[in-house]
């Protein structure tokens, strides 16, 4: 029988994974993601509902913004 590969796992965001495993990243009351719009428990650094891969999503994009943004001032 052929070895199986090991699955491949997606590369961390820039800004690396969220630790969210302190229980201040959780509230028995679910409210709207910031981002998404789907009901959550779950809670940013600042008490704001969040899921943490929306949240992983959106720190991604901010990097991504602040290179293209530091790459076009380079460019001019």
């Amino acid at each position: 029988m052929p070895r199986r590969r090991p699955r491949q796992q997606p590369d961390p965001p820039p800004a690396g994974l969220l630790d969210w495993t302190d229980s201040r990243h959780w509230s028995q009351q679910a409210r709207p993601c910031r981002y998404c719009g789907e009901l959550t428990q779950l809670r940013d650094s600042q008490r704001r509902a969040a899921h943490k891969t929306c949240a992983e999503a959106a720190l991604t994009q901010q990097h991504q913004d602040m290179a293209a943004a530091y790459e076009n001032e380079r460019l001019t």
